[in-house]
């Protein structure tokens, strides 16, 4: 049903683009995260759905034991009976989960770990939206700028949005390639999304495939001098809750006296910290680096407000940094930060908004797909493609009769 859906786009598309529907100026992405038919109260790792069945057979097992005693000694029925069908439930459950385990593993994520799986529906996922935590799906959308007529839609499993960029922008290409037979439409066509699918590997690969693409990071704002401010009511806030509770803030790198020829630096309480690197890379910067010695630092009066967690770290540790390093400097994403921070750059990733969130708008609350009602990825794609095939023919309707 997925391909017939996805060929059913395709046509619409192609129509769409006949009618000159689709400018292929600038493309937004981004994704619209639904809960599914799935609950969040069944996702768990093997070891934690183990746990839940062992508690299900205890408490099955002390229920069980009451009817033996209420039988003997003549106990009131109608308790017996709502025991007796809160036991048949919970064998219900317990024969779900001891199923699933039997025949699934966990799934792992990025690092490596054990990563939240759901018995109801596996390929769903636990994610974070505005609304609160959900189980379902991110439909994910690439719109065109000229009249927001959706050029490649798919829905996903995962919260995590920075794995699904290549994969949009590959087939976003492969759509105008099956519509129009052209190769490439990023040649001519800027792209835009938001933090959430920035990282340096998406920069590179934007970089390499020579795509004009403005992808924000997540310090954006705070480089944006209109919001140079912003954080003026939390800055007070902290002080006033700091004044409240006797709390002072902790010391940070400017609290601390550094010499010219950094052999070593004082801490705040007058105590000596020795140089334990010189000029070493952090990441992509270039720092000399200095520890505390025990002897000073257990016994001092003012750990609590030098270290987040006294009870735990021993001694205090501090980098001087002297710059960025020559492979920082380099990096894909220090480029696209200076282009999204240039004049031009902040002025056309605004209109993002304006292109994308639109439609996402337009299908949620006009069409009503305020949740996904199946089961699967395969499923909750044809019904994202459905969706987002009537928003394109509603675009037709309204726009393309004049065109025809």
């Amino acid at each position: 049903m997925d391909k017939e859906a996805i060929k059913l786009f395709r046509e619409v598309l192609l129509t769409c683009d006949e009618m000159g529907l689709v400018g292929k100026e600038m493309f937004a992405i981004d994704g619209c995260k639904l809960p599914s038919n799935a609950a969040k109260e069944w996702s768990g790792t093997k070891a934690d759905f183990q746990k839940k069945a062992d508690k299900l057979e205890h408490a099955i097992g002390k229920m069980v034991d009451r009817h033996h005693l209420a039988d003997n000694s003549n106990l009131d029925d109608t308790l017996q009976k709502r025991e007796a069908k809160q036991v048949k439930t919970m064998q219900k459950h317990l024969a779900k989960i001891r199923k699933w385990l039997s025949v699934s593993e966990d799934k792992i994520g990025k690092g490596g770990k054990p990563i939240k799986s759901n018995v109801t529906d596996n390929e769903s996922a636990k994610m974070k939206t505005s609304r609160g935590i959900i189980q379902g799906y991110n439909g994910v959308t690439t719109v065109d700028s000229k009249n927001q007529v959706i050029v490649h839609a798919e829905a996903f499993g995962q919260g995590n949005e920075q794995d699904l960029l290549e994969l949009m922008v590959e087939e976003t290409k492969e759509n105008f390639n099956k519509v129009d037979k052209e190769e490439d439409v990023f040649t001519t066509t800027k792209l835009s999304a938001d933090s959430g699918f920035h990282s340096e590997k998406n920069m590179k690969m934007l970089s390499e495939n020579k795509i004009d693409a403005y992808v924000v990071d997540n310090q954006f704002r705070k480089r944006d001098p209109r919001f140079a401010d912003y954080g003026r009511f939390k800055e007070r806030s902290r002080k006033e809750r700091s004044k409240y509770y006797g709390r002072k803030g902790l010391f940070s790198t400017k609290d601390f006296t550094f010499p010219e020829d950094l052999s070593h630096c004082i801490c705040p309480a007058g105590k000596r910290l020795y140089r334990s690197g010189y000029k070493v890379k952090m990441k992509n910067f270039v720092a000399t680096k200095f520890k505390a010695p025990k002897s000073a630092c257990v016994p001092c009066e003012l750990r609590s407000q030098c270290l987040r967690k006294p009870q735990k770290t021993e001694i205090r540790q501090v980098a001087y940094f002297h710059g960025r390093s020559e492979a920082g400097k380099m990096t894909f994403s220090e480029k696209m930060k200076k282009k999204i921070d240039s004049t031009a750059g902040r002025l056309i990733y605004s209109l993002r908004v304006g292109i994308v969130e639109p439609p996402f708008s337009h299908i949620c609350q006009a069409m009503g797909l305020n949740r996904f009602s199946h089961r699967g990825k395969k499923k909750v794609n044809t019904q994202w493609n459905l969706f987002t095939i009537v928003h394109n023919m509603k675009k037709i309707h309204r726009y393309g009769l004049d065109l025809a």
